[in-house]
């Protein structure tokens, strides 16, 4: 579905629904980073808690924004080979490895 166009700062923007709900991932994404700092950064531990579940919260619609997208074959996703997927769990082992403090 096309939306109108509108005119704004001498700009003629067509979007349509994909580019809308891309902008909106990217939008829930970052929105997801900043409540993950904030929260990890918070002193009070009311205020970690509350943002914790606003963190939850974005986290949830992310999930179902990009379930969406996947569906339409709006954001293309590759399948990994086995032995790619072997090659990040030793990356991962790794790093956990040489930087136990990633367990946390």
């Amino acid at each position: 579905m096309m939306s109108q166009p509108r005119k704004g700062d001498d700009l003629l923007v067509n979007l349509d629904d994909r580019d809308m709900i891309t902008d909106v991932l990217f939008m829930q994404k970052q929105l997801i980073d900043t409540y993950m700092t904030t929260e990890r950064e918070s002193a009070n531990s009311h205020l970690r808690e509350a943002l914790h579940d606003f963190h939850q919260e974005e986290e949830n619609l992310h999930a179902k924004i990009f379930h969406s997208m996947h569906q339409r074959g709006w954001y293309k996703t590759p399948v990994a080979g086995q032995q790619a997927i072997e090659n990040a769990i030793i990356s991962w082992e790794q790093k956990l490895v040489r930087q136990p403090e990633l367990r946390a």
